[in-house]
């Protein structure tokens, strides 16, 4: 669900921003992958002035479905039949949103220990249009989601490469607002494979599942014109309704509504499941699908979305997915998506966009003018329940999603410093720099890397001990608002106009 004003349920308190921290950034309604999931629609830009936020905050492209059912099937591979990513035999490098479980943590890394003093040339770049999605490698071939003109691609190149191999395309109709061009009109949400398919989500809500050898169309759902409320469209063109949502065009006109800031949030692939937010008035606020055929297997709660990502995670000893809401916090079961437990959360607009951690029982969330939270799961009856266990400012996040390692959780704030929380209570051990605005960590080995938006990539020690900065490098002149990809010892970075391939394994 969606489409609500969400004004009268802003639980966080406006305060002066902290030193050092630009208020308009902070509130900036950035349009993410998951993100931005998470990177942003910037090109480097300044974000925009309080007075310019009170304007339209969003651009969604939208898949139209004039000519074309709204979810098509087509025979699957039964060669092929979707697992979680996280168990395929072969197991894949890099192939969902942060990586293997999406934790963010490396399982294939070899960057070097002593840093160059200057970054390696890329070893291929192509030219992508506009979108943040991060790119995923999987044997040996990379995909990542961009709009070009007036159409939405999935594409794959050669990770060696950088040689294109195939792309699919759909329709994208979307005039975005004046304060939302600058930020570009491409997907945010990441791509994601599983047994030799590729799932992918587009900014207005086309959800595909294509063959990862060649592209082929499997299935697909076209998320507005299928669970959401139908409006009249005469125009034909999306319109931007106030605070509340897009109306995208489903039919000759005919619009249904899509989140303010289009769905942002990357599809999570476990259990020959496909789950992600949905919203829409006949749909659940969150779905899962079946990952072969993609028929609908369950659907839970019926509230705004948010423009996070869900995580899988045992807690407490039940399986269940991990997930921010507009207003709050979930766990639902895995299996069946039964609410387990939930906790309150709102942010201004429903913009939770940082993706949970998960620490032994304790999930972690954070977003805008909200401190890290840390809420201990617990069993209660035939259900669980999310207690408070502490907060830390220290690791306040508006974009950047935070990473767990050996007792503690990493991240960076909003004003750029990177931090170490311990997770037993919550004190922090060290917090240092400034760095940005966005960076999302990746644990690679004994370190950390992190790239922020302006191309920089951060490497400092994984140790709750101090901060130790190994490197600091320039990659690129232009925006990147999105982690990159980590495999071997190369780095796919996407940026405002492209994709590289940084080698490192050499250094």
């Amino acid at each position: 669900m969606f489409g609500k004003s969400v004004r009268g349920r802003i639980r966080t308190a406006i305060r002066p921003p902290r030193p050092g921290v630009d208020g308009s950034a902070v509130i900036w309604p950035l349009l993410l992958m998951g993100l931005l999931n998470v990177g942003c629609g910037g090109h480097g830009q300044q974000p925009p002035s309080k007075g310019a936020r009170k304007q339209a905050r969003s651009e969604v492209a939208h898949a139209t479905a004039h000519t074309s059912p709204s979810h098509r099937t087509t025979t699957p591979d039964t060669d092929a039949a979707a697992t979680d990513v996280a168990s395929t035999s072969a197991t894949p490098a890099w192939a969902n949103w942060r990586g293997p479980g999406g934790r963010a943590v490396a399982a294939d890394c070899n960057l070097p220990k002593t840093w160059p003093l200057e970054p390696p040339r890329p070893t291929w770049q192509v030219t992508l249009g506009t979108g943040w999605s991060s790119p995923i490698v999987v044997e040996g071939r990379v995909f990542v989601t961009d709009r070009s003109a007036t159409v939405e691609r999935v594409l794959a190149f050669d990770a060696q490469s950088g040689e294109p191999i195939w792309e699919r395309t759909s329709p994208v109709d979307f005039d975005p607002h004046a304060v939302g061009r600058a930020h570009g009109n491409g997907p945010k949400a990441t791509p994601a494979w599983a047994a030799g398919r590729v799932y992918s989500l587009g900014i207005a809500g086309w959800l595909q599942c294509s063959k990862a050898a060649d592209g082929t169309p499997i299935w697909s759902h076209n998320l507005p014109a299928e669970f959401g409320r139908r409006e009249p469209l005469p125009s034909g063109r999306a319109t931007v309704v106030g605070e509340q949502h897009v109306l995208v065009p489903v039919a000759p006109g005919e619009g249904a509504p899509v989140p303010l800031f289009g769905y942002t949030g990357s599809p999570l692939v476990v259990d020959d499941k496909v789950i992600l937010s949905v919203g829409g008035e006949l749909g659940g606020t969150i779905m899962a699908f079946d990952a072969t055929t993609g028929a609908a297997i369950w659907q839970a709660l019926h509230e705004n979305v948010s423009y996070s990502s869900p995580v899988v995670a045992e807690l407490g000893g039940v399986r269940q997915v991990v997930v921010m809401t507009g207003p709050r916090v979930v766990g639902l079961r895995l299996s069946d998506g039964v609410l387990l437990w939930s906790y309150p959360f709102q942010i201004q607009y429903d913009e939770s966009i940082g993706t949970p951690a998960i620490g032994d029982d304790l999930v972690l969330v954070t977003g805008t003018y909200r401190p890290l939270t840390a809420l201990h799961i617990t069993a209660d009856g035939d259900g669980q329940s999310a207690t408070l266990a502490w907060e830390n400012p220290d690791l306040e996040s508006y974009l950047s999603s935070m990473v767990v390692h050996e007792g503690h959780v990493y991240g960076m704030d909003d004003g750029g410093r990177f931090a170490c929380v311990r997770l037993s209570d919550g004190v922090t051990q060290w917090s240092a720099g400034r760095n940005g605005f966005y960076c999302s960590p990746v644990l690679c080995g004994a370190q950390f890397i992190g790239l922020n938006e302006k191309g920089e990539l951060s490497a400092f020690e994984a140790s709750p001990r101090d901060f130790v900065l190994r490197a600091r490098l320039r990659l690129t002149e232009v925006a990147t608002w999105t982690m990159p990809a980590v495999v071997g010892g190369r780095l796919y970075v996407r940026s405002g106009d492209g994709l590289a391939c940084f080698d490192f394994s050499q250094q």
